[in-house]
């Protein structure tokens, strides 16, 4: 597992979903609350772009059809297996971390 610094502290907003490019993977970073999180950029269902979307109540929300995943585990509250990809994220002296699997 790798550390990747992809922004600053006081970049993202909170209730921001911001678009970062990371060894070559497509993710979001976003605040809810005073807590950080990551994951997959698109979204499972229909492929759409979670950096347009919006943060609210523990769930990044879906802009092209307002599917909520919860932003902790990828989970969506709906009966559903669609789950999104999450990553641990840290903040390491005012730089948001996330931490990525080593690709063999």
């Amino acid at each position: 597992m790798t550390w990747h610094a992809v922004a600053k502290v006081g970049d993202v907003k909170a209730g921001d979903v911001v678009a970062v490019s990371v060894a070559g993977k497509d993710l979001v970073v976003g605040l809810d609350g005073d807590r950080y999180f990551a994951t997959q950029r698109r979204c499972v269902h229909r492929g759409g772009d979670l950096a347009d979307g919006i943060v609210s109540r523990g769930h990044v929300i879906c802009p092209q059809h307002g599917w909520r995943f919860d932003v902790a585990t990828g989970k969506t509250p709906e009966p559903s297996e669609y789950c999104l990809l999450t990553y641990p994220v840290r903040i390491v002296e005012q730089r948001i971390e996330v931490e990525l699997k080593e690709e063999p």
